[in-house]
């Protein structure tokens, strides 16, 4: 089925803007899950190094992580939105829009991924290379 327009509309009566964003609030939960555990590895981290007395250490600061978790949401629904506005611009898909989200929520969940790890301090490029 198609919208006045020429846009393409799901079985449920969703459009690609609609499914990019339902796929991107999985790709935020996905997010918590990385946040969750970022804030593990370092309590744990800092735990050791108190416990060991091996000099000066680091709480985990809990702002920080809120605010990079913000950062991280918004980028993340902000490019499912305008990276969905983009492929219904560019390309005529013969795609059904619940398979052309997909791409654009695994693009737009990277970046906030990479994201709120750059905001942590943690540059995303070293985890990169030791893939």
């Amino acid at each position: 089925m198609t919208q006045p327009g020429g846009r393409s509309v799901g079985r449920y009566g969703l459009t690609l803007p609609w499914w990019s964003l339902a796929y991107a609030i999985l790709t935020t939960v996905g997010l918590a899950l990385l946040a969750w555990g970022v804030v593990v590895v370092q309590a744990l981290g800092y735990g050791v190094a108190y416990i060991l007395d091996t000099g000066p250490t680091v709480r985990p600061d809990a702002d920080r992580y809120s605010l990079a978790f913000a950062v991280a949401v918004a980028v993340n629904l902000g490019g499912a939105v305008a990276l969905s506005r983009l492929w219904l611009r560019t390309r005529p898909t013969t795609l059904p829009p619940a398979m052309a989200a997909v791409p654009v929520a695994v693009v737009s969940g990277g970046v906030a991924a990479f994201a709120m790890l750059a905001v942590l301090g943690i540059e995303p490029t070293v985890l990169v290379d030791l893939l």
